[in-house]
């Protein structure tokens, strides 16, 4: 047995720390804090998965559901129950996902959380040192205030090595073109997901996990187990033929593409000019447009002043109009004066008839007539009569 040398156990302990490497990293972010940074990060609402450590919700009977948390819930809130009979909440309101993580945290074996696939937005970063961790990463990204659910770092395929590109799950509705770790600026690309396949059935959009269909055999598409000693053929069209994947890739490969057999047509430069000329002939009606739009620009601002001056007009018609208004009712007040002095001379005539039936009047001027006429009694004549006449003929 030979001993190791000390560099040896340097370089083993060095490679067992390389093993440890971890290559996904879920942080623990609060429940509320999550379902505020999706709601305020353009998503429309948060679907909550109430269970159990049994597996299945405690709350299964429709009566219960609706005693339970329709107290807890906005009316616009929904609920339903799964296929593995775990209850989903559909809500928009943080209240409404407050006020039901607090009551059923205080309820024994009940248990709550986020349901993360429609809540983040996925993002591919490459050329990220492996030497960087992704709780660096994620400490980055969180003095940001921006807050992941999920960080994986890729590694070879058939190896643990780890290569330079990571995936970030974001909380929240972004359309993010770069992100910055550390001092660097890193260039992102939407994640997009392979097609689900169910190997149960078969078919795509669905894993066997959740599959309620019958077994088919990936030999002959057959409804039987995959023991198939039977002629393969494809289980979608059922004929006698079957190919690999490398196979109908190959055979993608070596077909011209859209761009190459479009470049190869001779016709292709020829389709250019015409659009040419249609392009030159709008950008000609567009500066004609303009030239008319120019040449109209004078008469709007003109129409525009005479507004203003026809704006003036109506208020100034509309004050003469209240002066005439006044001046009418002035007219019929003294309209109204006149009528009751001449009542009054018509009284006194009468009173000094009866005291000298001999002493002659002017006759009273009707409303009708002029307001300036000549006096109505001859005030040297009436000054003749004394006083004492004058009061008995009252009498």
């Amino acid at each position: 047995m030979t001993k190791r040398n000390p560099e040896d156990d340097v370089q083993a302990a060095s490679t067992c720390k390389d093993r440890r490497i971890n290559y996904i990293v879920i942080p623990d972010v609060p429940l509320l804090a999550k379902a505020k940074a999706a709601l305020e990060k353009g998503c429309s609402y948060v679907k909550l998965c109430i269970e159990s450590t049994k597996g299945s919700s405690l709350w299964l009977k429709p009566k219960e559901i609706n005693v339970t948390f329709g107290p807890l819930t906005q009316k616009d809130d929904t609920l339903f129950l799964n296929k593995n009979r775990k209850l989903i909440l559909v809500t928009k309101s943080l209240t409404t996902i407050e006020e039901v993580a607090k009551y059923v945290l205080s309820v024994p074996e009940a248990n709550v959380r986020i349901i993360d696939s429609n809540i983040v937005s996925k993002y591919i970063v490459r050329d990220i040192d492996t030497d960087y961790s992704l709780e660096e990463i994620i400490s980055d990204l969180k003095s940001q205030d921006i807050l992941v659910s999920k960080v994986v770092r890729f590694k070879r395929k058939g190896s643990s090595d780890p290569i330079p590109i990571i995936l970030i799950d974001e909380i929240g509705k972004t359309n993010r073109k770069d992100i910055k770790i550390g001092r660097m600026i890193f260039k992102v690309n939407k994640f997009i997901e392979n097609p689900k396949v169910c190997f149960k059935c078969l078919r795509f959009g669905h894993t066997q996990l959740r599959c309620d269909k019958a077994k088919r055999c990936s030999n002959c598409g057959e409804l039987h187990e995959d023991n198939c000693l039977n002629p393969t053929k494809c289980f979608r069209c059922v004929r006698d033929e079957d190919i690999s994947f490398f196979e109908a890739r190959k055979r993608v490969a070596s077909q011209p593409s859209y761009a190459s057999s479009v470049g190869a047509t001779p016709s292709s430069s020829g389709g250019i000019s015409p659009a040419k000329s249609q392009f030159e002939e709008l950008n000609s009606a567009i500066l004609k447009l303009t030239d008319q739009v120019s040449a109209l620009l004078p008469l709007f601002h003109q129409v525009e002043n005479l507004r203003e001056v026809n704006q003036q007009c109506i208020v100034r018609c509309a004050e003469i109009q209240g002066q005439l208004l006044n001046q009418v009712q002035e007219n019929k007040q003294l309209k109204e004066l006149t009528e009751s002095q001449r009542s009054h001379i018509e009284f006194l005539q009468k009173q000094i008839s009866l005291s000298d039936p001999s002493f002659q009047l002017h006759p009273v001027p009707s409303s009708e007539l002029d307001l300036v006429s000549p006096p109505l009694v001859s005030f040297s004549e009436v000054g003749e009569l004394s006083s004492t006449d004058f009061g008995s003929g009252i009498d």
